[in-house]
């Protein structure tokens, strides 16, 4: 949601459409299988969470996938499809090469159960699990897109755990000016926003678990320990460097990706006070000065 169109359409256009749609579909029981989503703005640290996570034993977490909202928005606004047309449709989406990052999973025997959106998506990824680490018991799904369709993808996923993952929104938005361009340092600063909206959502309404990416990178362990906790997992010793590898996420030869080939450290951290333009730091005063105190973060 790059534009302001976009942001308007699926807000506030789209959305109260599937809401009154979602009344009338048949109930569904919640999906039990243990699944968790790892949310935030981007380029918030959520591919290294990521990485490290996948070196437990007990977890698997796909390459990003750009499929789910989308999904449940033609699961809701054409009602009238049937399972099998609709279906046939997601399959179709993950066949598109930029609505996922090197899945390379054939999902031609998949089949759903009633129209049922988690039922659907919990077949493709433990399909993607068995065939990627078929020890692991627990699936999780790394998109940040995801972050800002929380208020779709909640009711379809109510038994979900969610890790929020918050960074300094000074370095998120140089982050995003540094690696996508000049242009990208104020989109970067509404991707902070609307991540702490889908926080805020899930705190009314869910099991969200805050992590810091500066205590991440600080204390992986102690980090990973309480993530591990809240997973309901055994602990297992995923933050050593020489196991934690990008190439389960898809992104190992991205570009700005490429500080997951680095020992971890907090070298990212603060980097804004001496990068960040003086007119570009009064972006953050005001009311995104008390957004960020909320989290620690002092202007």
């Amino acid at each position: 949601m790059r534009t302001l169109y976009s942001r308007i359409k699926y807000k506030y256009l789209l959305y109260p459409l599937v809401v009154f749609f979602r009344l009338f579909s048949i109930n569904k029981k919640p999906l039990d299988r243990p699944h968790f989503f790892i949310i935030g703005s981007g380029r918030n640290g959520s591919t290294l969470l990521a990485t490290i996570l996948n070196a437990h034993k007990d977890i698997l977490i796909p390459p990003e996938q750009f499929i789910l909202p989308y999904a449940i928005l033609r699961r809701y606004l054409f009602f009238f499809w049937s399972s099998e047309r609709w279906v046939n449709n997601v399959k179709q989406l993950f066949l598109t090469n930029t609505k996922t990052i090197k899945w390379n999973l054939d999902i031609g025997d998949i089949v759903g159960n009633n129209k049922s959106i988690s039922s659907l998506f919990n077949n493709i990824f433990t399909k993607y699990q068995k065939r990627v680490k078929p020890g692991s018991i627990i699936w999780g799904d790394k998109t940040p897109l995801n972050t800002n369709f929380i208020r779709y993808i909640y009711p379809e996923f109510p038994k979900a755990k969610y890790i929020f993952l918050v960074r300094d929104p000074r370095d998120v938005a140089l982050s995003y000016k540094k690696y996508l361009g000049f242009n990208f340092f104020t989109f970067g600063i509404w991707k902070w926003q609307d991540s702490v909206k889908a926080y805020n959502f899930l705190k009314k309404r869910g099991d969200v678990l805050l992590v810091k990416y500066e205590d991440l990178v600080a204390d992986p362990d102690q980090e990973v320990k309480r993530i591990i906790t809240y997973l309901d997992l055994y602990e297992d010793k995923t933050s050593d460097i020489e196991k934690v590898s990008a190439k389960q996420m898809g992104v190992e030869d991205d570009y700005h990706h490429k500080n997951l080939k680095k020992p971890i450290s907090t070298r990212s951290v603060g980097n804004w006070k001496n990068k960040l333009l003086e007119e570009e730091k009064k972006y953050f005063n005001g009311d995104m000065s008390a957004k960020m105190q909320k989290f620690g973060y002092k202007s």
